[in-house]
């Protein structure tokens, strides 16, 4: 959910030419800080949430377009830089074709798992092999579809750049247990930044290694300190039991009926996880768009606390587990304006003096099959 949500949130950026009375190149350009503003209310959205989740049980699924397109443009709407929102603007047909067809290729390939199992790896070797297309994809018409200040942004992907950020590191960083897991983030930052565009003004991001290994190393302490309440209850429970507290052990109780004694354990691993995979997400949020760079002089800075925005999602989480998703909207709304508010445009001058671009969007197929498949949109930062 919480890469779903980031991915959701438009990226909070402008650019310029540079200007025609360039300063003197001793001359640092003088930014001027634009903090993101969010105006959105949570009883406000609460109201498109409830039509969104009621349409979409009575079509069986089909209002799910329009509930995308009613939520984003909600959400971009009420997120604003120097005065002015940003807009979304695709269509529920576009989203709901693309969703369509998405479907359509996947109950094909899972037919096929039943009748030619030879037919089925053939689909599967070939769904990887579009991946890195249907991302580079789904990420332009993502983009494409978002402008703030009436200009437009755009992104072009390499296919064999996303292959490797997308499907070969990932695969890398979990083999090495995580160890790589830095050199994965900075990589991903670099290919994003280096796609996106705003109207005809180009990223740049060189996100640091070291900053990034900092993170993993305070992350993996955190996941240490979480986890360590339910080895300390299991290890204590398997001594009133008489059990001796070894892996083997442990795993016989479980299978033998005396489960109560490993749960502590497991749900502390799980939730350690969680929480350092938010914490770490957060520090590579903060180092990725600190460092990135727009044509004309431009930067952005990401203050997020991490141990903060750890609090706001894992009790949005809770209160919507409690009231069974009614607490979703007020969730939503309270993380997205705490990842806004934490987000500044720092401008260089000239930053209006800017003329879009205007292209032909791709279609939205790319982004809706990556997002079945389990690849979200959400390679953006």
């Amino acid at each position: 959910m919480i890469q779903q949500d980031l991915a959701a949130t438009p990226i909070p950026v402008a650019a310029s030419l540079p200007s025609s009375q360039p300063a003197p190149a001793h001359d640092a350009p003088v930014l001027q800080a634009f903090p993101v503003q969010f105006h959105g209310m949570a009883r406000d959205y609460f109201g498109i949430w409830l039509v969104n989740v009621l349409m979409t049980v009575i079509t069986l699924g089909i209002w799910s377009a329009w509930a995308q397109v009613r939520t984003n443009r909600w959400f971009y709407g009420h997120t604003l830089i120097n005065g002015h929102a940003f807009e979304y603007h695709a269509t529920p047909l576009q989203i709901l074709k693309g969703r369509l067809i998405a479907i359509a290729l996947i109950a094909v390939i899972s037919v096929a798992s039943y009748v030619s199992p030879r037919l089925y790896v053939l689909l599967l070797v070939l769904i990887i092999v579009a991946m890195p297309w249907a991302i580079n994809t789904g990420l332009r018409f993502s983009a494409c579809m978002t402008s703030w200040s009436n200009v437009r942004f755009d992104f072009y992907g390499r296919y064999w750049r996303a292959f490797a950020v997308f499907l070969l590191l990932p695969i890398i960083a979990m083999a090495t247990f995580g160890l790589l897991a830095p050199l994965h983030s900075k990589l991903q930052g670099r290919y994003l930044a280096d796609g996106y565009r705003y109207g005809g003004a180009s990223f740049a991001c060189a996100p640091r290694l070291s900053e990034l290994y900092r993170a993993l190393c305070r992350s993996a302490l955190l996941v240490i300190a979480v986890a360590a309440p339910g080895f300390l209850a299991a290890y204590l429970l398997s001594m009133s039991a008489g059990i001796p507290f070894t892996w083997e052990s442990l795993l016989w109780a479980f299978v033998f009926g005396a489960s109560y004694i490993v749960w502590p354990a497991i749900l502390g691993v799980y939730a350690a996880l969680f929480v350092g995979g938010l914490y770490y997400g957060a520090c590579v949020r903060n180092e990725i768009y600190s460092q990135t760079t727009i044509q004309g002089g431009h930067r952005l800075q990401s203050l997020l606390s991490p141990l903060r925005y750890v609090w706001i999602v894992m009790s949005g989480f809770l209160a919507t587990a409690v009231t069974l998703t009614l607490a979703y909207p007020w969730a939503r709304v309270r993380q997205h304006r705490y990842l806004a508010q934490s987000t500044t445009l720092l401008a260089a001058p000239g930053l209006d003096a800017f003329v879009s671009r205007r292209r032909r969007a791709p279609g939205s197929f790319g982004g809706e099959f990556s997002e079945l498949e389990g690849f979200a949109s959400a390679a953006s930062i």
